[in-house]
């Protein structure tokens, strides 16, 4: 009885949450995928996890959906809730995961999917309320073909190679479906992941494909044209990519290190 009062108490502190960008907490839970695909009527079941030494019987699970970036997400179902026609929550302690099973997926159920634990607490101020969430996993039912990226690299302008101390790359991933990209930046075989800005989500057409930018400032000094800089854009359904796509740019020879 006790258990089933803070249950309630707490759903009220959570029901509606702001989850700025970059403040999951996926050091406490995990959410190893982070894109998925499936097709009108099927069922899916997404999982999570708790981190190493975290025990997921210490906290409260939940499911909550966010429909577009930067809204509020809302909450689906907590562990134990009966099941509904839609979602049904799965709690396995023992392995340390909790899944959410949705049925007959509709173009409605394309959101984003969050697992969270909760603190065991009743009263709903600042410490009592925290809720450690995970990444994330996009569902995507689809409505027509897979289209894979088509990527490209802008030249600097003239203006940077002539004026300013640093070179903007610019790498463009368009005209892919669905929106499940990730853009990194190498420099020969080694990761770039300073100095790189990469757009929060893609943005969808008048087409309805989608477009995502990542933009990689490179010192003057730095952009020889013995150094290969790649843009790697990778598209995923589950933890896997079905398509990579790599463009490469040199530096240029002869550009001015002086700025007036």
């Amino acid at each position: 009885m006790f258990r089933s009062c803070l249950f309630k108490i707490i759903l009220i502190c959570l029901s509606t949450v702001f989850i700025p960008l970059g403040q999951t907490s996926a050091q406490i839970v995990l959410q190893s995928t982070r894109f998925m695909s499936a097709l009108p009527g099927d069922e899916v079941t997404l999982d999570c996890s708790m981190a190493a030494g975290v025990r997921m019987s210490s906290y409260i699970m939940y499911w909550y959906k966010q429909d577009h970036y930067g809204e509020p997400i809302q909450f689906i179902i907590k562990e134990n809730d009966r099941p509904t026609q839609k979602y049904e929550a799965i709690l396995n302690t023992n392995d340390n995961r909790f899944s959410l099973k949705v049925s007959k997926v509709t173009a409605q159920d394309s959101v984003t999917y969050y697992c969270a634990a909760g603190h065991m607490h009743v009263h709903c101020d600042s410490s009592a309320s925290q809720a450690y969430f995970g990444n994330g996993t996009k569902l995507t039912v689809l409505d027509r073909d897979i289209a894979e990226p088509k990527v490209k690299i802008l030249q600097p302008s003239g203006i940077e190679t002539r004026c300013k101390k640093t070179i903007t790359l610019v790498c463009v991933a368009e005209n892919f479906y669905p929106d499940h990209v990730s853009i990194t930046w190498t420099l020969g075989d080694k990761e770039i992941k300073e100095n790189v800005a990469t757009d929060p989500y893609a943005t969808e057409d008048k087409k309805n494909f989608f477009r995502q930018t990542s933009r990689l400032k490179v010192s003057k000094k730095e952009f020889k044209p013995q150094n290969k800089y790649i843009c790697t854009v990778s598209m995923y359904n589950g933890t896997q990519p079905i398509f990579e796509i790599a463009k490469e740019i040199n530096g240029i020879e002869g550009i001015s290190l002086d700025v007036n």
